[in-house]
């Protein structure tokens, strides 16, 4: 298996190293038990999309992307040793998703092409009005990484060991498998995908909704391409990736003031989280140099954009998640979901989550500067939380970052995780580059 490895240059002094790989270190065993303690239903292994932060009852909702990071927190936590069941539960979250449980009655239903739809009930698998015939292909390609990157987290460390590879490497295995990847590619020539099919059996797209390169739906290319290599029958999806996604340098690269940054034809840059899961999850991305410089050029631009709003220093990160409305006497109106990117961001709400996020680029370049820039937040409390004994850092107002949010969305804090993991010595980068699909 091909290991990339780089050396770190640590240019702190030792004792200020320690500190920050301390931090870190303990920064990522909270995220994990946040998922696998207040995320993670123990019956059915399913994640929860969300969880308050207030003395309010949460939804019981699930997020089937929200399982596909739970997938990877139990990789994570086995090896830094935080759940160290990880494998049964990660067997229990995988039989539920394939209908083969026997000791409870929940049930999800997939279409004809193995596409799951977006939100059920964590207990039962029952679908919410509204979304009943609707199937998600980022949310289904978002899970099945997740499995991919647990499989082989697995099947490595059996073979290190010399011990059977886990059934739940094997169930994980399965679902990817169980998938008709090329279904979700709309137009070959265009590089468009299809977001949605309507109906389980008769998979009826959107007429007019679908998307082209570059956003996170770059993983279901990247899903099927890989689909197509382990099958060896490589066709439509091998030559679509290769046509429109593979080559980081031939993506569209609008620009924004003085970079030149990944984003889409029209000249939008998307909200950085796009971006980070495209790296996190697709193999091909996350051993490619070119990706990697991209992050590096965009870490500059979000951190530029936040200094010219007068944000505190060393607070960034324009990502996606619960965040505080203003009015236009800077007092609390509501708080509601928000997607910050470059040039649309009114609430001036930050993410430690995407500074997290963009790691990778300190690990390689061997500094520890985010890392620094985020045990400094965290030492005045600023965007600093604690939910059940368990601490964290999440979005914060540039205006007041002692003020907090009254909600969790796993799928937006996960790259406060996987970022944090790829500054773990039990884990590392190549954890991602050699594990994703």
């Amino acid at each position: 298996m091909l290991r990339f490895l780089f050396c770190a240059l640590i240019v702190a002094t030792p004792v200020q190293a320690d500190k920050l790989d301390a931090f870190a270190a303990e920064r990522l065993k909270d995220a994990v038990l946040l998922f696998d303690q207040e995320f993670r239903n123990d019956e059915t292994g399913q994640y929860l999309d969300s969880i308050r932060l207030d003395d309010r009852n949460g939804s019981p909702l699930s997020s089937i992307a929200a399982s596909g990071m739970g997938l990877i927190s139990l990789a994570i936590g086995d090896a830094t040793g935080v759940i160290p069941d990880a494998e049964i539960k990660a067997e229990t979250t995988l039989k539920h998703l394939l209908g083969l449980n026997n000791d409870t009655d929940f049930a999800v239903e997939r279409s004809v092409n193995g596409w799951y739809r977006h939100w059920f009930n964590v207990n039962t698998g029952a679908v919410p009005k509204g979304s009943t015939e609707k199937y998600s292909t980022i949310d289904t390609a978002i899970l099945s990484a997740g499995a991919a990157i647990l499989g082989n987290y697995l099947i490595d460390q059996a073979e290190r060991d010399n011990t059977p590879i886990p059934q739940a490497a094997l169930l994980a295995q399965q679902l990817v498998m169980s998938i008709n990847w090329t279904t979700a590619i709309r137009d070959p020539q265009r590089g468009s995908i299809h977001l949605v099919f309507y109906g389980a059996d008769a998979e009826r797209p959107t007429d007019n909704v679908a998307t082209i390169p570059f956003d996170e739906y770059a993983l279901l290319p990247c899903m099927a391409a890989r689909f197509e290599n382990l099958t060896r029958n490589e066709g439509d999806a091998t030559l679509f990736w290769h046509s429109h996604f593979g080559d980081v340098e031939e993506l569209p690269m609008p620009q924004h003031e003085n970079f030149t940054l990944l984003g889409k034809p029209s000249g939008n840059v998307p909200s950085h989280f796009t971006h980070q899961f495209a790296f996190y999850l697709c193999g091909d991305y996350a051993r490619d140099p070119a990706f990697l410089d991209e992050l590096r050029e965009l870490k500059k631009a979000d951190r530029q954009w936040f200094e010219s709003k007068g944000a505190t220093a060393g607070l960034w990160g324009l990502g996606a998640g619960s965040e505080i409305v203003f009015d236009q006497h800077n007092r609390i109106e509501k708080y509601r979901y928000g997607v910050a990117r470059l040039g649309q961001n009114p609430n001036k709400t930050a993410s430690p989550a995407i500074m997290a996020g963009f790691l990778p680029v300190d690990v390689t370049d061997g500094t520890q500067t985010i890392l620094a820039e985020l045990k400094a937040l965290w030492d005045t409390g600023a965007c600093r939380y604690e939910h059940e004994n368990l601490e964290f850092m999440w979005r914060c107002s540039v205006k007041d970052p002692s003020l907090q949010v009254k909600r969790l969305e796993a799928i937006d804090f996960s790259t406060w995780m996987l970022g944090l993991a790829t500054a773990h010595p039990n884990v590392g980068l190549e954890f991602f580059q050699d594990y994703a699909f």
